[in-house]
């Protein structure tokens, strides 16, 4: 049996292509590190440039090589598929594109169609409950994010890119801040700056003929969310893999205390908490929904009793989950998914 992990870096192996691979290999399975960014067809069948890795391989480390054979691989050679990095955005259209193709006849962990669609913050209000979710504004336009601000004068906000990652450019927005204005112009592309002329009453009529309907230099607006805060928040947020609907790993996360961000990426440190019931129930909820979706395997951002945003493709947490605990939980995972997709090896 077989299985390709299309990663960033085959040679410097990330936080989940180390344990996945290292178990699905304890299993007796082969497994090839592909490359994401060379995906390519040969009349239609797609391939990628990789390394083979034996069953019997030495185990692998955070930051390790792949070593193995090297050559062209057939994703159809392949039993299954694990998407664990995401193309660059000058290749992604092409890279998901044929993918999806390849999906077509090739199991893949977490569907193409699922990830491309659900790896966006926009997508909490469609698979997590209202109750358990933050109420939130989405928009491109300033005027909008402004004016709702505005509105709720005694209101700690969050604003955020929707489609970012790792805490990037996500800002904590307190009553009345004097820098408020300019964060949320700046997320939404500073597209309502006037225009090279200015903004004076008489220079308007100048203004309305250069801009075209969009703004100094074209069309420039930017989508952002302004996220009602979650006090429960400073509590500390707990980071869960679900696998095909369990909970199976887990790890809190301390931030630093000049940075209202708990994001690992940005300095956190994973360390080891327990899940009560609720949490675990509320977590397998929204696992079992993404499966309806094909996602078999998410890292849950949660702060009981909300989530905070969900990740598809590369979630931290089963790395983390073992550093925090001592606990490798990375063979559990791996039985999960090869009983959930068995049937498929045969068919």
């Amino acid at each position: 049996m077989r299985l390709l992990i299309l990663t960033g870096r085959p040679d410097c192996l990330g936080e989940n292509d180390v344990p996945i691979s290292n178990a699905f290999r304890r299993f007796g399975w082969e497994v090839i590190f592909g490359e994401i960014t060379a995906i390519g067809a040969d009349d239609y069948r797609y391939f990628t440039r990789g390394v083979l890795v034996p069953a019997n391989g030495e185990p692998y480390h955070l930051g390790s090589a792949a070593r193995g054979s090297r050559g062209v691989y057939f994703l159809d050679e392949c039993q299954l598929i694990w998407v664990t990095s995401a193309p660059p955005f000058i290749v992604a259209r092409d890279v998901w594109r044929m993918l999806w193709l390849a999906s077509q006849h090739t199991t893949f962990v977490n569907s193409i169609e699922g990830t491309l669609f659900l790896e966006t913050k926009h997508a909490l209000g469609h698979i997590v409950p209202k109750v358990n979710r933050a109420s939130s504004y989405i928009s491109n336009d300033f005027s909008v994010l402004w004016e709702h601000y505005r509105q709720s004068a005694d209101q700690w906000w969050v604003a955020k890119p929707p489609s970012g990652t790792c805490g990037q450019n996500v800002f904590l927005l307190p009553p009345n801040g004097p820098n408020v204005r300019a964060i949320l112009q700046c997320l939404t592309g500073n597209a309502d700056a006037q225009s090279e002329f200015g903004g004076l009453v008489e220079r308007e009529f100048i203004v309305a003929q250069n801009q075209s309907g969009y703004g100094l230099g074209g069309f420039k607006a930017e989508y952002a969310i302004l996220e009602q805060f979650i006090p429960e928040v400073a509590q500390g947020e707990k980071r869960i893999i679900v696998a095909c609907g369990q909970a199976v790993a887990w790890h809190g996360r301390k931030g630093s205390p000049d940075d209202h961000r708990s994001n690992i990426a940005q300095g956190a440190k994973p360390v080891p908490v327990d899940l009560n019931s609720a949490e675990i129930e509320l977590a397998e909820l929204i696992g079992r929904k993404l499966m309806e979706y094909g996602i078999n395997f998410v890292g849950l951002d949660m702060a009981y009793p909300y989530i905070i945003e969900f990740n598809l493709i590369n979630p931290g947490g089963l790395y983390d989950a073992k550093l925090a605990s001592g606990v490798d939980r990375s063979d559990q995972v791996t039985e999960l998914i090869i009983s959930r997709f068995q049937k498929h090896y045969h068919s």
